[in-house]
Parts: C-alpha cells; structure tokens; sequence
C-alpha cells in the first residue's frame, strides 16, 4: 500500500477510477430522478471534473488549489478529450467494426495524456 500511495501514476489511477464511479452515479441518480440523459451527463462530468482536480490537486501531486492551475487543469481536460477523439477515428479508419474498442483505445490515451499534461503543466 505504501508503494501505491508514493507512486503519482498509480494515485492518478486511483482517483481516476473513483472520479468515473462518481461521475457514473451521479448521471445514473439524474437520470431516475427524470432529469434528461444530456443534462445528466453534463452534470455528471462537472462533478467528476470538479472532483478529479481537488484530488488529483491535493493528494496526487500535492499542490494547492488555485484558479490559474483550474484553468489549466479545464484546457487539460479539453486536449485529453481531443486526443481521445483523433485515436477514436483513427482507429476506426483501421478497424470500423471495433467500436467499443475504439471508445476503450481512446479513453486509454485520455488516461495517459491527462497524466502527463497534469504533472508537466498543470500541477507545477
């Protein structure tokens, strides 16, 4: 356990796998609740956002919070997702059969360009 919680990578893993079951639950009690699936989901991924940048702030990379760094941590989010887009489409001019593989391959890149981009940029 120890060796996790001085690991940055895998403590970005951690809260990235509890970042997506809260964004998950919160989308899913919207929805019963009868909010729309758009709005659900938008207010699912302010959550989780808002979450993963306190967290991975405060316990990944154990820096303060502060608004210039939010806003990196925001055009973070926005080059990660566009780099998850580009590997999507590229991997279906590949494979166009695979796209639940796709949707994996993509998030795959997201992880790991997230991580990246937060400890050379963001979090400094």
């Amino acid at each position: 356990m120890k060796r996790i919680l001085s690991n940055p990578a895998l403590k970005y893993v951690m809260v990235g796998l509890l970042n997506t079951a809260i964004t998950a639950v919160v989308i899913f009690l919207l929805m019963s609740a009868g909010v729309g699936v758009y709005i659900s989901n938008a207010m699912g991924y302010v959550v989780g956002i808002l979450f993963s940048f306190v967290v991975n702030s405060l316990f990944t990379f154990s820096i303060a919070l502060t608004g210039k760094r939010f806003i990196k941590f925001l055009a973070s989010c926005a080059m990660c997702w566009v780099a998850n887009i580009i590997t999507i489409k590229i991997f279906l001019l590949i494979f166009p059969d695979l796209i639940y593989i796709s949707q994996l391959c993509g998030m795959i890149v997201y992880t790991i360009a997230g991580f990246l981009i937060n400890k050379l940029w963001v979090m400094k």
